[in-house]
């Protein structure tokens, strides 16, 4: 190892060209399985000026000691920081930089496919025409024009959603605890700004963008479920934590809400048995949202080049 050169360890999947950029200025430990494993970790980090990671390697007290004072900087290979202890970074020295908004858009894909998908039944339609049954009329399905999308959480995602709704005829309204009516950063994009509970209840179709924090665990729980418009959807591309998950299944099989899209779990994977794994009106991914090749490539490049700014006495881009 050049002795001149920082060390970086990349503890999970980081894309090609975002190693190749770590590369051109640091050392690269690529050891992408230690989001499983702990104890590796500690070890792996111990004289590192850098660490990578993505939402498996939680980033607390315990690893920035096992790295010593010469950590530097966390890369998050994401948007969410609910698995890095921003308090005990700050405490220690360490700028965790992450990449706001480099997979927005392909939430917002995912978001609308997801709902297309479940208003309009394809994967039942497909598999009758596959078992050779043409019904067209048990698979009519239901239209998003004209319906009125609640989003929680305006930010990077939330802000686009807005203008994707807009495309498909939908109204928007909003709540995020930071945003108020009028925020700058709101100009020009047509949504509705509302109490959290007013979104709650005006949603034919209630998507969920906000961080995992302990005010926002369980937001979305028994109370606020039976608050939501009869046969409305819930979507929740954002942390599995902010849903009551037992209270969904319940909500699903009630009848009262339509159905659900959900890509993130409490648990990930989620134990078993699983109370949403048989309610075919809920649409079930494994946290693949953002996944996108086309997003990842943005995630690394971002994630890699303020890692090296930040290594390199620079400011980064994207910091918390």
């Amino acid at each position: 190892m050049n002795v001149d050169r920082p060390r970086v360890v990349v503890a999970e999947f980081m894309d090609a060209g975002g190693l190749a950029t770590l590369s051109a200025g640091a050392e690269v430990a690529y050891l992408p399985a230690l989001g499983e494993d702990r104890a590796g970790l500690l070890e792996a980090v111990r004289g590192a000026h850098a660490l990578v990671v993505r939402n498996r390697c939680r980033v607390d007290a315990e690893v920035l000691q096992a790295a010593g004072c010469g950590l530097r900087v966390v890369g998050r290979l994401g948007a969410g920081l609910d698995n890095i202890d921003l308090p005990a970074c700050r405490s220690a020295g360490t700028r965790v930089v992450f990449a706001r908004g480099a997979n927005a858009d392909a939430v917002c894909e995912y978001v609308f496919a997801g709902l297309l998908h479940l208003l309009r039944g394809l994967a039942a339609a497909d598999a009758a025409v596959r078992a050779g049954i043409w019904s067209r009329d048990a698979y009519s399905g239901a239209e998003l024009s004209g319906r009125t999308l609640g989003l929680l959480g305006l930010g990077e995602v939330g802000r686009r959603m807005v203008r994707r709704a807009e495309a498909f005829g939908l109204a928007s309204v909003g709540y995020d605890p930071i945003v108020t009516a009028g925020s700058p950063h709101l100009l020009g994009v047509p949504v509705t700004v509302l109490p959290l509970s007013d979104v709650v209840e005006r949603a034919d179709i209630l998507s969920l963008h906000l961080p995992l924090l302990p005010e926002t665990h369980h937001l979305i729980d028994a109370a606020a479920l039976q608050r939501m418009r009869p046969g409305s959807i819930l979507v929740n591309a954002a942390r599995g934590g902010i849903v009551d998950e037992g209270a969904l299944a319940a909500a699903v099989r009630t009848g009262h809400l339509a159905g659900a899209v959900l890509d993130v779990r409490e648990q990930e994977p989620p134990p078993q048995p699983d109370p949403l794994r048989d309610l075919d009106n809920v649409l079930l991914t494994p946290h693949v949202a953002g996944l996108t090749a086309e997003a990842q490539d943005r995630v690394g490049a971002m994630v890699a080049e303020d890692v090296l700014s930040v290594l390199a006495g620079r400011q980064p881009r994207a910091g918390a």
